[in-house]
């Protein structure tokens, strides 16, 4: 009879397994949409039968029934960091991508209202000046031409410091967003330790920890090292981010204006150490290259486009005469030898230098050949230096925009790897349901026979 009393513990361990496995699926059901949810199993293992033998007896090796030995969380360690890898590399391309969007929205090219167009109506000014050097109206109209390529560069070098300054703000945000989960990430390795040393299984915790290490791996570009403790590790260019519960953070330190990179780029370091933290994927790595290289270097070529339209302007102006009889002087005011300083030195019209022939008899001169001879200027010098950089600006912005598309392909196809092996697929939970339920009925159905057993012997006995 005692055989038969064991098959009942046997058969309630059987239900209590199958309860369990019944639980496990209805969570996973329940978190199917879920964001960063690690699909989860009940790994049932057998009780086996005593193996010591007693002094007069011995097992009969049958086994005393199942348990569930753990919930697993169905995760790929390689998929995960694959995946961590590629989302921060095209987080770097988006940035990188949207950097040079901005960069031409600056310039607005091609438009009617673009820097290439004021300048080709300033040298078309200078043209009809040379048709007519007596007109007042057509130097009157050519001052404007001027006054308004020159705010199109103050606008364009404005809107290029503003972005700057924009995307300094941004980094600062990525620092503390990136502080911020640091901590939240060592908190979670010291309940997850402590939930282990416990015995319980922490999915939960553990499913929070991988988002934020997501989260960074967009932001800064972070890799992992898993502990036997069950912590884990963050490592930002092979320095310790995070360790179990201990959170080093970053500073923002460098540059505050565009005009400062030159000497004091910007830069993240270590608040511990001071030392630089190097960050070569993610937001703050494409926002750390806007800062220091693509966006002064856009400021930089804009400033040598308006120093040779100041330079070339002033150096031809200089030799022609005006209408009062007088060499000319600088049309362009000459300490103003960048995009954002560049305006014109004159307003009056009498003083546009387009004789290229000295007064005669105490007459000016209405020769128009000095003002010709700025007219042919167009094409050549600030214009052919413009246009190179606008075409470079759209050679690099296509570039980064295939390579943006292409790791965008990437990540599609390591994301649906990874959410094959950890996401729910409701299809098999619901077969996994019918399976796990008709299991415990099988239990009940045993436990039944059993106590059906047992009653009889029972009543046999005492009969």
């Amino acid at each position: 009879m005692g055989t038969e009393f064991g098959s009942l513990s046997t058969a309630l361990t059987a239900l209590q397994a199958e309860r369990k496995a019944l639980e496990v699926t209805g969570q996973n059901i329940a978190n199917a949409s879920t964001s960063g949810y690690t699909r989860q199993r009940a790994v049932f293992q057998g009780i086996g039968g005593s193996v010591v033998p007693a002094m007069y007896s011995r097992s009969d090796g049958v086994g005393a029934g199942v348990v569930v030995s753990e919930v697993q969380r169905l995760q790929n360690a390689f998929l995960e960091q694959r995946a961590n890898t590629e989302n921060g590399t095209l987080a770097f391309l988006q940035g990188s991508q949207q950097t040079l969007a901005d960069i031409e929205n600056s310039f607005g090219e091609p438009s009617t209202t673009g820097i290439q167009s004021l300048l080709t109506t300033f040298w078309n000014g200078w043209d009809d000046v040379a048709n007519n050097p007596a007109d007042t109206a057509a130097r009157t109209a050519l001052i404007g031409d001027a006054q308004a390529l020159a705010s199109g560069l103050n606008v364009a070098a404005g809107a290029l410091s503003a972005q700057w300054a924009s995307s300094r703000q941004s980094l600062q945000s990525v620092v503390d967003q990136v502080n911020a989960a640091a901590q939240d990430i060592a908190a979670l390795n010291k309940a997850i330790v402590a939930a282990t040393s416990a015995g319980n299984q922490p999915n939960d915790l553990e499913d929070q920890r991988d988002v934020l290490i997501r989260k960074l791996a967009s932001l800064v570009g972070v890799t992992t090292k898993p502990k036997t403790d069950g912590s884990t590790d963050v490592l930002l260019g092979g320095s310790s981010l995070v360790s179990g519960s201990l959170a080093r953070q970053l500073q923002l330190g460098g540059g505050t204006a565009i005009d400062q990179v030159s000497t004091t780029p910007v830069t993240l370091t270590w608040t511990d150490t001071g030392t630089t933290a190097a960050v070569s994927s993610g937001q703050g790595a494409a926002l750390l290259t806007a800062l220091n290289v693509t966006i002064p270097s856009y400021a930089g070529q804009l400033d040598s486009v308006a120093n040779q339209l100041v330079t070339t302007v002033n150096t031809q102006h200089q030799l022609g005469y005006d209408l009062n009889g007088n060499a000319g002087g600088n049309f362009f005011d000459p300490t103003g030898t960048t995009a954002a300083t560049i305006k014109v030195a004159i307003t009056d019209p009498a003083l546009v230098a387009a004789s290229s022939v000295p007064p005669s008899a105490g007459q000016p001169s209405l020769d128009g050949g000095n003002a010709q001879a700025l007219a042919n200027m167009s094409g050549t010098g600030a214009d052919a230096a413009y246009r190179k950089m606008i075409v470079a600006l759209g050679s690099e912005s296509n570039t980064i925009q295939q390579r943006t598309t292409t790791q965008q392909s990437v990540v599609n196809q390591v994301e649906a790897s990874r959410d094959s092996a950890s996401g729910v697929d409701l299809d098999e939970e619901q077969t996994n349901l019918i399976t796990f339920q008709h299991a415990y009925d099988a239990a009940a159905k045993y436990l039944s026979v059993i106590d059906s057993i047992l009653d009889t012997l029972i009543n046999h006995t005492l009969a």
